[in-house]
């Protein structure tokens, strides 16, 4: 069986948006992995790019998830 799924939340500030993100990870990802993947994620959202600026990420929930 593989790892546990996680659902997270990243509270997240780039240049003058903030707001909060649902990341889907494994138990075992790194921090630094689930902030790449709510970038990415952003950025595919907002069409293909971010504005320049300021950018923070962080976890302010990390649970195991057992949907599909």
């Amino acid at each position: 069986m593989g790892e546990q799924r996680q659902r997270c939340i990243v509270h997240y500030q780039i240049a003058t948006y903030s707001g909060e993100e649902i990341v889907y990870c494994d138990s075992n990802d790194e921090i630094e992995f689930i902030n790449a993947k709510c970038k990415r994620q952003l950025r595919q959202k907002a069409g293909g790019s971010l504005p320049f600026g300021y950018e923070s990420f962080k976890i302010i929930e990390r649970k195991d998830y057992f949907g599909e």
